[in-house]
This record gives structure tokens, sequence and C-alpha cells, in this order.
């Protein structure tokens, strides 16, 4: 189904700060219309983008730093998670306080606050999860067949624990939930030794259960025509650094805007150097220029617009929090400027 978004601005999620207030109020004042709830990384260790999303993974070992998983043992936890899975049940999915401060603080913002038309939540994704993920021996956990069903399973429901959740919350909002596969950015190349069938079953396996707007993040180049015929929704990619590589693939890139598909351009840096001298008005003209091509190929000016949403390039977590504030202003501010040219 086709929506509107017309330079809608949203945010990856990891944010620098340690209060979850300030990250709240950061979220809401500059991406009002399809808030996320914060990754705060800062906080804790448990809430980096692998450790977030563990609990209720069955072979799972935490070792201090080190996390590793046991295929088939304890087979108590791997039949629980199974009928867990076989069950629905939504609660065994759940992320808890301890690993995710920001979620129950955005949750409780939300009920203070005008509904947004969009709320959005995000994942790690299967293939950078189980890639990440290894067992005891050092092998990571996509190669076994028993590891990375899992794996898949685990982040479909976590995806759909988060949207359930939302709809609860915010009944009239749609949902968006985007899988974060920043391990894509290799794919094709020496360091990545996963087939194109294997990404696209653990894709479409894991996206399967949602019912709103889902969508993916990858922070590099990747094979794109691949990943808009897994079903998604939305595509965000690095607009600052890669937007010439995805005008690679215009034809495909039209043929998914025109059956409804829309595009996050990560048009606004996350690396402090790059931000000491960005400016609205450049980071706009890039997104014009690079849209101008798709316009002169045929793609109408108006489809575009309603196919496309305004969004730092990558996660805010690395940068300082002035920095991070930076990022969402800039994001703010430059899809102001293109509602303003090219919204008609």
């Amino acid at each position: 189904m086709s929506r509107t978004f017309n330079f809608l601005t949203t945010g990856i999620g990891s944010l620098p700060f340690t209060d979850t207030g300030e990250a709240c109020e950061l979220i809401f004042h500059y991406l009002p219309d399809a808030p996320h709830w914060p990754q705060l990384p800062r906080v804790s260790p448990r809430e980096g983008m692998i450790e977030q999303f563990l609990e209720g993974a069955p072979g799972v070992v935490e070792e201090g730093e080190k996390v590793y998983l046991r295929p088939l043992e304890p087979y108590e936890e791997w039949e629980r998670f199974y009928q867990g899975y076989e069950e629905h049940n939504l609660d065994a999915f759940a992320i808890s306080r301890e690993r995710a401060e920001g979620w129950y603080a955005f949750v409780e913002e939300v009920k203070r606050r005008e509904p947004p038309p969009y709320i959005k939540g995000q994942v790690t994704g299967p293939i950078t999860l189980g890639l990440s993920l290894k067992e005891e021996g050092g092998a990571a956990a996509f190669f076994n067949p028993d590891l990375r069903d899992m794996v898949v399973k685990l982040a479909a429901m976590k995806a759909r624990w988060q949207e359930e959740t939302f709809k609860h919350l915010l009944p009239q909002a749609e949902t968006i939930i985007i899988f974060d596969e920043p391990t894509l950015s290799s794919y094709g190349s020496a360091f990545m030794n996963v087939s194109r069938d294997d990404v696209i079953s653990s894709l479409r396996e894991a996206i399967a259960p949602l019912q709103g707007v889902k969508g993916i993040h990858i922070c590099g180049n990747t094979d794109w025509p691949m990943i808009m015929e897994i079903g998604f929704d939305i595509i965000h990619f690095d607009a600052y650094k890669d937007l010439s590589s995805l005008l690679l693939y215009a034809e495909p890139l039209k043929a998914f805007i025109t059956g409804g598909g829309a595009v996050s351009w990560g048009i606004v840096p996350t690396d402090e150097e790059a931000l000491k001298g960005a400016e609205a008005s450049h980071l706009a003209t890039q997104i014009k220029e690079g849209m101008g091509q798709l316009i002169k190929d045929g793609l109408p000016q108006e489809l575009l617009a309603r196919g496309s949403l305004i969004a730092p390039s990558c996660g805010a977590g690395s940068l300082s929090e002035d920095g991070a504030r930076r990022v969402y202003e800039l994001t703010a501010e430059v899809a102001a400027i293109l509602r303003r040219d090219l919204v008609t």
C-alpha cells in the first residue's frame, strides 16, 4: 500500500546520552512525526546492538564481555523458545528495562504527548545478528542451521513484540519497524561468504510476522536490487556517502518506488569531522541533485516526494551529545527545505 511520507523525518536508533529524558526530548523535538525509541549503549553494555536483543534466545552464554551460543543446549531453553514462537507468545520475547532503558522512557513519554502519525522501532537484523554471534569455538552462528533458524525467529519476534506494543500504545499511529543490517555493506565481498538465497530467505522470514511498515537500514553499498525484491516497504541508506551507488540501480529503484516502496535518505553525516562543515542547504542540494536524475528518467516528482523520508546516515551513538543534537537539527532542517522545494 502506498503511503505519503513527503520527507518525513526519523532516526536510526542509537544516541550517546545517559539521561533518557534528554534523549527522548531530542527525538520528539526534531522527529515529531515518526519518533523512534532511543538505544543508549553508554547507559549499559547490554544496550549494544547485539546484547540488547538476546533475551529469550536459547543457548546464550554471557561471561563478562564474552558472549557465545551453544547449539541445542540446554535442551529446556530451546524447547521453551520454540514453544513461545509457535504459540506466538510475545511476552517471551519482550525487551527488559535492564537492556533498554530508552524503550521504557520513550513509552512513558509517548503517553504524555500528542499521538504522532508514525512511531518507529528497530531491531538488529538476522544477518548481522547471526554473523556477529559465535559458537563457543568461534564459528559464526549464521553458518549453523540450528542457530541460524533460531536467530531469524528471534529477530522476527523482537520486531513483532515492538510492533504489537506500539499498536496497544497508539492504535491510530502507523508502526515502522526497521531491521538494522550493517553487515550487508560487505555482501558480495570476500569478507562475507553468505549466499543470496540465504540473505533473501532469512530476511523474508524475519519480516513475515509484521503487520505494519517494515524497513531495512544498511549503512553502506550493497546489492540494492536484491534488497528491493525481499518485501520491505522502506530502504534506508547512507545518502551522504553512497548516493551515487544507489542511483546506479535507477530502474529497479524507480520500480520499487512506483510499486509503493519508500526510500529513507540518510543524508546527515554521523561523523564528528563531517559534521563540522555540514550545512542543511548543501545536504538538501545533494538530495535534490540525486532525485533530479530519477525525475529526468521519468519518475514523477510528486511520487518521489511521497516515497521519501529524511534521516541521519547511521546511528548517532558514537558522537558527542552536542554532535547528536546537531545531527537531529540538520535532519529537520534538510527535510523542511525539501518539503518547501519539492512537495507540490
